[in-house]
């Protein structure tokens, strides 16, 4: 059917203008045909009016399985309860690895780090004065400074995932007793 046909009889379309309009290939309107999504008046040729409606609501159907008065079927039920135990699982795992913290210990951590990071950087100058008050030496009182500073930023720049789960309200146990609560070095020989 050509385009001049179509304007005579705007509500039958071929296979080929049906996959144009809907953007699908044609095997995909056979499938769709099959599937009873499309509404065929004969052999290749589908009613236009119908078939975009039957489509939307097959796709619309497909989309969100629904069943009677909004009610989720109990297979999509059951797989949004599998997934979301699954991912609740896999955020406890992290959470035991030290990959995962809660903000509000993120937030306690750092404070207490910058805390601790500010008085180590002002007791600095006290010190280091005595051991610096006789030496003249402005290249050598930088290397002094500048090795101490490192020392200082080396100690301080440790992360350790342990202090995070110590803090973490999070505690996982395991249901072997051996290991409560979690061994953060077992479970890192074990990756």
């Amino acid at each position: 059917m050509g385009h001049k046909d179509f304007l005579r009889d705007p509500h039958k379309v071929s296979t080929a203008e049906l996959s144009e309009i809907l953007g699908v290939t044609p095997r995909r309107i056979q499938q769709l045909t099959n599937d009873k999504a499309l509404v065929r008046v004969e052999r290749g040729q589908f009613d236009l009016t119908r078939s975009i409606k039957k489509y939307i609501e097959y796709e619309v159907e497909k989309r969100a399985p629904m069943v009677d008065d909004k009610k989720i079927d109990a297979q999509v039920e059951a797989a949004l309860w599998t997934k979301a135990r699954k991912e609740k699982t896999e955020l406890e795992v992290q959470i035991i690895k030290g990959e995962l913290h809660r903000s509000r210990d993120v937030e306690r951590i750092m404070n207490e780090s910058l805390q601790a990071i500010r008085a180590g950087l002002l007791s600095l100058p006290s010190k280091m004065a005595p051991q610096l008050v006789a030496i003249e030496d402005i290249p050598f009182i930088k290397d002094i400074l500048t090795t101490e500073i490192k020392s200082f930023m080396e100690a301080v720049s440790n992360y350790d995932k342990k202090v995070f789960y110590e803090y973490s309200t999070d505690k996982l146990f395991l249901e072997n007793e051996e290991l409560e609560p979690f061994d953060l070095d077992v479970l890192e020989d074990d990756e």
